[in-house]
């Protein structure tokens, strides 16, 4: 249902049309859905509560890893079912009927979280400033995938404190070759790339084509083959870029991967001629012009007063 704006902030409107003094104190979440900046208002009795969580048990985790595998493994509706169900009917005395149902809760519970950490991913995609795409091939004779995968981590981590680097991704284990890789969006500050970037072109057997790729020097040295892909804006809300790293967490039921940093939302001041409409989804939203937003100024400089508060608080 679409209304006009003002019908619902008619209430703390002035005659004017603009927020009066005493409201313009009112905060806002924003987030990006990939087309439009989307506000909802943040009441004064909204406050962080602490959620209560079941206690995991060895079922559970059974449970959770027979579901990966049978992501990994490509079974879905009543073959993933089937898998999970007999994987633990081995280890567990259960009745066919509380079976049947706990494996149901199980696979729910599972899609719902893959869901939320889908939703969760492409709003940070959307709301953050990306200048590059990059994947990451570890060589046999620098690592293995083991000390591929945290070394890399590692390495991220540093360039992050050090040079300002954002980066959210996954690691991918290839189905044919079941070689370790990690894909990722990444944002370098202008004069903060390390080693060199060259362009090369060699051949692809997946695509059974030459290929031109921009291998980073650094990281060719220390892990192996690499490709730093530039990255438009319109590139990565037009194109498939966030949509292709998606589809490997469902997969294969990897964790992302994220520097720190990186918002979902933001917390901003609102002024009523800001807003274009408000639309009724669940809660009342209102889509704004797309330059009420400044990358620079709200959302980068809202992630490091966000550190800043945090360390505080650590360290007190």
């Amino acid at each position: 249902m679409v209304q006009n704006w003002y019908d619902d902030l008619s209430p703390v409107l002035a005659d004017d049309g603009y927020i009066p003094v005493e409201e313009d104190k009112q905060l806002y979440k924003v987030y990006n859905d990939g087309g439009h900046y989307i506000a909802t208002r943040m009441l004064n009795y909204q406050t962080a509560t602490s959620q209560k969580h079941r206690h995991r048990t060895a079922m559970d985790g059974l449970a959770n890893d027979l579901y990966i595998a049978a992501c990994k493994a490509g079974l879905r509706g009543a073959a993933a079912h089937d898998h999970i169900a007999s994987g633990l009917r081995r280890e567990f005395p259960l009745t066919l009927e509380y079976l049947d149902s706990y494996v149901d809760k199980q696979i729910d519970r599972n899609q719902r979280a893959l869901r939320a950490r889908k939703k969760r991913f492409r709003r940070k995609a959307y709301l953050n400033k990306w200048t590059h795409f990059v994947t990451f091939t570890y060589d046999d004779n620098k690592h293995s995938a083991e000390s591929f995968r945290k070394k890399l981590r590692k390495c991220l981590s540093n360039l992050h404190t050090r040079r300002g680097w954002l980066y959210m991704g996954v690691f991918e284990e290839a189905p044919d070759t079941h070689r370790l890789h990690f894909h990722g969006l990444f944002y370098i500050p202008d004069g903060e790339m390390i080693g060199s970037v060259e362009e090369m072109q060699d051949y692809s057997t997946s695509q059974h084509a030459m290929q031109t790729r921009h291998e980073n020097s650094f990281f060719a040295k220390a892990f192996g083959r690499n490709d730093f892909e530039e990255l438009s804006e319109m590139e990565l809300k037009r194109g498939n870029t966030i949509d292709y790293i998606l589809k490997y967490i469902g997969k294969t039921g990897e964790q992302i991967v994220y520097s720190r940093g990186i918002n979902t939302e933001i917390a901003v001041k609102i002024e009523a001629h800001n807003i274009i409409v408000a639309m009724q989804d669940f809660v009342m939203k209102y889509i704004l012009f797309d330059d009420v937003i400044d990358w620079e100024r709200d959302v980068k400089q809202f992630s490091y007063r966000q550190l800043c508060i945090e360390d505080c608080i650590r360290s007190a």
